[in-house]
């Protein structure tokens, strides 16, 4: 498949966002541009407007300082007065009061000619004008009102005239023959009122102000100065802002106008818009009705701009995309595919397993950066290959050797126990394989912790390594088992001097941190050829002689051979035959070994006994069964059997009339240490409905011998429930005297090996003499066990022995035979 270098697809990709970007840059800048025209029509009409305002608001502070003077002008106010008090229109003195009129209108002209206003007014304290002068088409025109014989009569004359003449007598709109008020009196004694009218169609704004008598309290004349906004001022307007201003008196048809302020109205008015012009529409307020303003913005100098700049974008955009594509050819090839090509080069090298550093790539970005980054990573890869190797190397050492000890393990071990046998049989010698076990291991590590049985592994590996010849092979095969092998055998003294230093090691402490540790260890050997031919045979058969050794009291060695197969053979039949009896529990009954009163020469009480009847081995004693039982943790299930069957017999004894008084259950060491018993004595009296008084434990004395602190924590536990504690075979253990009156328990039972002696050995009878004693000492009650001769009850009943037990009495019966001797003894 052909190839598209990564630049052209950069440059394709580049172009093809530049593209994009000048569609949507030249779309935004449209927009812009007409936003940007909108705008600056908005601030051209706001402008106007705001001009407008501030022009209306010039004219009506002009007007109200124009009418101000009359409160300062005393010759003014003399005529004012003179023509107030004189004037009589029946009799009146034209050469008096039209002199003082033309006086009055020649000021009028003066302050309203260069304020700059169109007209001015004066009315007499009766309301009626007197003079007046208005800015006409010629100029202004001078104007008052005289009487002839009654009659009214108006003289006027322009400014530039010499004298008056007789003028038409006629009401003008602007000038009304009787004053008009547009405001309350009292708003214009102290200064000017403005007011707004319409006179033929043009606005008209007025400045009002009174002469007041404040001795005579009366107003003495109101003077009106006005000011008129016109077509000539709107069509100057126009022209100064290059805007558009028309006025009407007609209601706009369109709503969307805002009302006139004096400070300048709203910030923004509403700008509309039509195919040819912007307006916006203002209302103001008058007192002859609204007078309507549209100011207008023409659109072709505005859309001319437009197209204008328009065309320099375009221009503008045009270039950029001629030069960007040069740039990005340039800056591609020297940024982008020169270091690529370089990049490629080192990743080629690496490729062929060229870890050697390159020249790296430098253009100060993240191409450097990779560049960097592959020498760094050749040589990562160099450095895990090289210790990868070294991993390899160990981890071959792992798989052949144990991790916690350093020597060879299982696979190793038997790598080179085959070639040690076909070196023997090569060379006709034999080879001996020897199979070590540590006795009690396990509670080391319940006691101590598994930290120093790893301690003790390790320590045990190193004496034994120091035990053998350079040429024996040692391993450690799981756990807490080693095995050796001997090449270059001769004799079996040899083998048995190698193991009696073996066994010897062991009886130095073992030192484990601060932990001093006696352990030691059960051996287990067999020969090839004799017993076996290949490695497996030879180390199972070896295993199975170290198991003779535990079974012999430990801390020894055993050879094998065949009579040992065949009763490890049986061992291994009677545990096969034990898991199945557990599994259904129907091979399993109780006899009870009867309990009786040396006082009342009567029964009070029963010993459990497990008896177990199996169909491929069929009866079976206990003490063929029970020690494998322990060995193996079967005795858990078998001895909760036990106590549950025992305690529905007991129960089921009393409620047909048996008169006694408790029935007693061994209980094994294992079921103590690694069961939880309390648990297991409180949910069988519970489904029993047996009473705890009722219900006597059997404690070893071995058991309280191995850790007298537990022991009293554990049989504590059981008498808070109730039920009471017997030490079985008391004596024959090695628990300490001072110990016992801190044991919670109620009965001390003596062992048979006593009793079979007090005949004929002094040492029996005192040692029985000496148990009582201590029983009575303590408050215990005692137990004779393997009673068989009128002469040792007459010994104990003279010792006051409580009870007796054996087969003087009774052979341990079945339970149908209980009950009917129960029922013998009633009738």
């Amino acid at each position: 498949m052909k190839t598209i270098k990564l630049s052209y697809k950069l440059s394709f990709l580049v172009i093809s966002l530049l593209l994009a970007s000048v569609v949507s840059l030249w779309i935004y800048f449209d927009n812009f541009l007409k936003d940007a025209d909108f705008q600056q029509t908005q601030k051209q009409i706001d402008h106007a407007y705001k001009r407008f305002a501030s022009d209306i608001n010039t004219i009506s502070v002009n007007l109200k300082d124009g009418v101000a003077f009359i409160d300062s002008d005393e010759d003014f106010f003399a005529s004012v007065e003179l023509i107030n008090n004189y004037q009589n229109k029946e009799n009146y003195n034209a050469a008096l009061l039209d002199e003082e009129k033309k006086i009055i209108a020649d000021k009028l002209l003066q302050k309203v000619k260069f304020s700059f206003n169109d007209n001015i007014a004066l009315y007499d304290e009766n309301e009626e004008l007197l003079v007046f002068v208005n800015k006409e088409d010629k100029g202004y025109k001078q104007y008052f009102y005289s009487y002839e014989k009654t009659q009214k009569k108006l003289y006027s004359k322009y400014e530039n005239e010499d004298t008056y003449s007789l003028d038409s007598l006629r009401e003008r709109e602007l000038n009304a023959f009787k004053h008009i008020v547009y405001y309350e009196n009292n708003k214009v004694k102290d200064f000017a009122v403005i007011t707004r009218h319409i006179f033929n169609g043009e606005l008209y704004i007025l400045s009002h102000h009174s002469v007041y008598d404040y001795e005579k309290k009366k107003v003495l004349a109101h003077l009106e100065m006005s000011h008129k906004v016109g077509k000539d001022y709107f069509a100057a307007f126009s022209e100064n802002l290059n805007i558009k201003m028309k006025t009407s008196e007609n209601n706009f048809t369109d709503k969307d106008y805002v009302m006139f302020s004096d400070d300048g109205g709203p910030q923004r008015l509403q700008v509309k818009q039509t195919e040819t012009v912007y307006y916006a529409l203002v209302k103001l307020k008058t007192k002859s009705g609204d007078f309507n303003l549209k100011i207008e913005l023409n659109k072709d100098k505005l859309e001319s701009n437009l197209e204008q700049n328009r065309e320099e974008i375009l221009v503008f955009i045009i270039f950029i995309l001629l030069l960007i594509p040069i740039l990005l050819s340039y800056i591609f090839k020297r940024w982008l595919a020169n270091p690529i090509d370089k990049l490629l080069q080192q990743i080629s090298m690496v490729e062929k397993m060229d870890y050697s550093k390159s020249m790296a790539v430098c253009t100060g970005d993240e191409l450097e950066i990779i560049s960097k980054n592959i020498n760094t990573l050749a040589m990562t890869i160099q450095d895990r290959e090289n210790a990868l190797k070294k991993s390899q190397e160990n981890f071959e050492y792992l798989s052949t050797h144990d991790a916690l000890t350093n020597v060879p393990n299982i696979r190793l071990y038997i790598i080179n126990l085959e070639a040690a046998l076909k070196r023997a049989k090569r060379n006709g010698t034999k080879v001996a394989v020897i199979f070590i076990d540590l006795d009690e291991f396990k509670n080391i590590n319940d006691t101590l912790g598994h930290n120093v049985g790893d301690e003790l592994l390790q320590e045990v590996a190193k004496r034994l390594q120091n035990n053998i010849r350079e040429s024996d092979s040692i391993a450690r095969i799981g756990g807490d088992e080693f095995n050796i092998f001997l090449e270059d055998i001769h004799s079996v003294e040899e083998i048995q001097s190698v193991a009696d230093k073996i066994v010897g090691s062991f009886g130095e402490i073992f030192y484990c941190g601060e932990n001093e540790i006696r352990t030691t260890a059960s051996i287990g050997i067999s020969i090839y050829p004799d017993d076996g031919q290949d490695s497996t045979t030879l180390i199972k058969n070896a295993d199975l002689a170290m198991y003779k050794s535990k079974d012999e009291g430990k801390n020894s060695y055993s050879l094998f051979s065949n009579k040992l197969a065949d009763a490890l053979y049986e061992r291994t039949k009677l545990i096969t035959a034990l898991k199945e009896a557990i599994e259904f529990k129907e091979q399993f009954y109780l006899l009870y070994q009867p309990k009786i009163s040396l006082q009342s020469n009567k029964i009070v009480a029963l010993e459990a006994l497990v008896r177990w009847n199996s169909p491929s081995l069929g009866f079976v004693m206990p003490n063929q069964f029970i020690k494998i039982a322990e060995e193996t943790n079967m005795i858990i299930p078998i001895g909760e059997w036990v106590l549950e069957q025992a305690c529905k017999d007991f129960v089921l004894l009393k409620q047909e009339g048996c008169m006694l008084e408790h029935i007693s259950v061994n209980v094994s060491g294992i079921q103590l240490k690694n069961s939880d018993m309390e648990k297991t004595i409180i949910s069988v009296l519970n489904a029993t409905g047996m009473k705890p008084v009722n219900l006597e434990l059997e404690i070893t004395e071995s058991y309280i011998a191995t850790n007298e602190e537990k022991a009293i924590q554990t049989l504590q536990k059981f008498r808070e429930i109730g039920v009471n504690l017997a030490i079985d075979d008391f004596g024959t253990g090695y628990s300490s005297l001072s110990y016992l009156q801190k044991l919670p328990v109620t009965r001390l039972k003596i062992d048979k090996s006593f009793i079979d002696n007090i005949s004929f050995s002094q040492e029996s009878s005192a040692i029985v003499k000496a148990i009582i004693v201590l029983a009575k000492i303590f408050n215990l009650h005692i137990t004779a066990e393997g009673v068989e001769t009128q002469e040792q009850v007459d010994f104990l009943r003279e010792q006051e022995c409580d009870e007796i037990q054996g087969y003087f009495y009774f052979k341990p019966l079945g339970l149908d035979d209980v009950k009917k001797f129960c029922t013998r003894s009633r009738n």
